[in-house]
């Protein structure tokens, strides 16, 4: 890894990526000038603007997690936070801080979301979990939002209290503690608003448990790969292997994690370009995680990219090499 943080800073980068190598990866800290200003040509970025340009003054995208295709919507909520997110806005951006304002309104019944009202769920209670799990994204000292995290800790601290997962304990303690609407879909936990929720919350020896069931099961993570997390995708040049990191990434905020990751580190070390960083090709640009430049009209521009990408999750592993 070192390797690949070495060339990377010998290329000239687009203002994102650039932000982004000096914050996450060299870990320069944002109240220095020159990482103002670089953040501020950042906030002007087209990249940035485009979202931004869609956000309503009450700090939403309209819709919070369904896409309404009839107002030709590009995001929802939830998806222009992601974006965001990725793009390098934080809390302290004031785009953020409108949408945190309004997710917060939401979770203290003040208003509420647009979406239609799905009929088969509690759609309360996963709206809440929704927005809970995107303000501590944003802002993971929120007390509203790790309110609802330590409920759903619990219903998953029960339901892997054994030596494996218990699926009767689990729907015990979820009406326990959720009380659900009789007749209503009991929401399950592999998927990313749960997996997302948890890191933090649940007891060492629970999240071990969740990561070696999450990691053999054939489901995968629904929501961003729904595919068994034991099993490498077939080619490394594909939408299968972005959603495939995506997953890794989402299960690198685990403390424990670690432990399962080497097959996936070696995997990524093994795929990488003849300059020794990475390339996913442009089947990689999904609008969300990938472009991070402004354009990958040069090579160069999708090798830093899809560098940053996999140099991302490898810092949270806190991996230096690949015999680690």
């Amino acid at each position: 890894m070192l390797s690949q943080i070495e060339k990377l800073s010998s290329l000239e980068m687009d203002v994102i990526p650039k932000y982004l190598f000096m914050r996450d990866i060299m870990k320069l800290d944002k109240r220095e000038s020159h990482m103002r200003t670089v953040k501020n040509d950042l906030l002007k970025s087209a990249l940035v603007q485009k979202v931004l340009k869609e956000q309503l003054e009450d700090g939403s995208w309209g819709r919070f997690h369904s896409l309404n295709t009839s107002a030709k919507a590009q995001y929802t909520t939830e998806s222009a936070l992601r974006r965001l997110l990725i793009l390098g806005l934080d809390k302290d951006d004031f785009p953020m801080k409108k949408a945190l304002t309004y997710m917060r309104k939401y979770l203290k019944r003040e208003i509420d979301l647009r979406d239609y009202k799905e009929k088969k769920h509690d759609w309360d209670l996963l709206t809440r979990l929704f927005v809970a799990v995107w303000i501590l994204k944003i802002d993971p000292s929120d007390s509203l939002a790790q309110a609802i995290a330590r409920e759903w800790a619990k219903v998953i601290n029960s339901a892997f209290v054994g030596n494996e997962y218990n699926r009767e304990a689990y729907l015990e303690t979820y009406k326990e503690v959720h009380n659900p609407e009789k007749g209503k879909h009991i929401w399950g936990f592999q998927n990313f608003y749960m997996i997302s929720l948890l890191p933090g919350y649940i007891n060492a020896n629970v999240e071990v448990k969740l990561l070696d069931y999450l990691l053999n099961s054939d489901k995968g993570i629904y929501y961003i790969y729904d595919k068994k997390l034991m099993t490498l995708p077939d080619r490394f040049c594909s939408k299968q292997s972005v959603r495939f990191i995506q997953a890794f990434d989402l299960l690198s905020d685990y403390s424990r994690f670690k432990d399962f990751s080497q097959a996936f580190v070696n995997w990524i070390f093994n795929n990488t370009s003849e300059n020794d960083l990475w390339d996913l090709s442009s089947t990689a640009k999904d609008g969300i995680h990938l472009p991070l430049s402004s354009s990958w009209r040069k090579p160069q521009n999708r090798i830093i990219d899809s560098t940053l990408f996999i140099l991302k999750v490898l810092e949270k592993l806190k991996i230096n090499d690949r015999k680690e």
